[in-house]
């Protein structure tokens, strides 16, 4: 029998962090929760935006998670962000 747990981490764009479950994971996913991206106080038209995340590896107890998240504009101004990554794992009870 397995049970499913759920977690959430911060990982800055171009990062990775890592999640503990504290017990063996069969298999995990992941899924953007949010994201926080800005240009501060100037003004920008913007033509993209990019948010990721995915799974590096699944070790053991633990799942390493990577993101990505920025945004340009029309002038190649660009900005990168923190994306909020929510972390499933179907571990062994």
């Amino acid at each position: 029998m397995s049970v499913t747990k759920f977690n959430t981490t911060s990982v800055k764009s171009g990062e990775t962090a890592t999640v503990d479950f504290g017990t063996s994971i069969i298999n995990a996913s992941v899924a953007v929760q949010g994201y926080n991206i800005s240009f501060g106080d100037t003004d920008h038209h913007i033509q993209a935006i990019d948010v990721q995340t995915g799974i590096a590896s699944v070790s053991g107890s633990k799942v390493t998670v990577t993101a990505t998240c920025k945004m340009d504009d029309h002038s190649n101004h660009s900005a990168n962000g923190t994306v909020k990554v929510l972390v499933i794992a179907d571990c062994e009870s």
